[in-house]
């Protein structure tokens, strides 16, 4: 129970090998409807060969779908006993493979039981490989996705916080009389400092705000399309306007020490 088939191809048209071919290892080939195609051959009326080196094959059957083995529709397939007779034995490491169709959720069961079914007499002599746990493979695939996107996040942060740092710095540099007209009234080196990191964490808050805004409506609008339920958390649409404050007021730090450092009467002159 689980079984659905072996992963047979399916033929076009034609003939797949039988036991007479088997024994008698005559020279005939079963084709990819790929390879066919490249070579022009459409009918098995005339009887058409294909040449693997020196040796001539003559085609009795076109493999149209393969479901799972994708690769022999470009291929050439031999009997085993023509293989065997002219170019030998498998080579020493090489064994031979089945691959099996189960039903969905039954592949583990099927896997822990094939080589029992097989060969009662040698289970051992099977090496059986079951497909990954869906459960496990996608809790990779999102680990491996969340690690690109906090990476993708910090390269944003930083771009953000240089774009804010250079906006407040040439702020400060455009209004230099009125920074000196601010300390010439009395005005102290910290209350400038307070002004341009209140400028920058505001920048840097209201990134963020925008930023959350974009991510979930952008999320709840492909949830709808989906026809999947959106689900955000709200630690993150709080956090991300936070993690803006701190990194404009991490990014005015230079610009606002160095607003700060402006003498009333050099500001004055300019």
């Amino acid at each position: 129970p689980g079984v659905l088939a072996a992963a047979e191809p399916s033929l076009a048209q034609g003939r797949t090998f039988d036991a007479y071919h088997d024994r008698h290892g005559e020279n005939v080939a079963v084709i990819g409807s790929g390879l066919a195609s490249r070579l022009g051959i459409s009918t098995l009326e005339t009887a058409p060969a294909v040449f693997v080196g020196d040796r001539a094959f003559t085609v009795i059957g076109i493999v149209d779908d393969v479901q799972r083995k994708a690769d022999l529709l470009l291929s050439v397939v031999v009997p085993r006993t023509t293989a065997e007779e002219i170019w030998g034995g498998p080579q020493s490491g090489e064994r031979a493979k089945m691959l099996i169709s189960t039903d969905l959720g039954a592949a583990r069961q099927i896997a822990s039981e094939a080589a029992l079914a097989l060969d009662p007499a040698h289970p051992d002599h099977f090496k059986v490989v079951p497909p990954p746990d869906p459960k496990t493979l996608r809790g990779s695939v999102t680990s491996d996705l969340n690690q690109l996107f906090m990476l993708l996040a910090g390269i944003c942060l930083v771009i953000g916080a240089v774009g804010i740092a250079n906006t407040t710095l040439v702020a400060v540099l455009e209004r230099t009389g009125e920074i000196g007209l601010r300390r010439a009234l009395g005005a102290r080196g910290r209350h400038i400092t307070v002004q341009f990191l209140a400028e920058s964490g505001a920048l840097g808050a209201l990134g963020g705000l925008v930023g959350t805004s974009l991510g979930t409506v952008t999320v709840v609008v492909m949830a709808v399309h989906r026809e999947w339920t959106p689900v955000i958390h709200p630690a993150t649409v709080v956090s991300a306007p936070l993690v803006g404050l701190a990194t404009g007021v991490l990014a005015g730090l230079y610009p606002a020490w160095r607003a700060s450092r402006i003498q009333p009467a050099e500001a004055l002159r300019r």
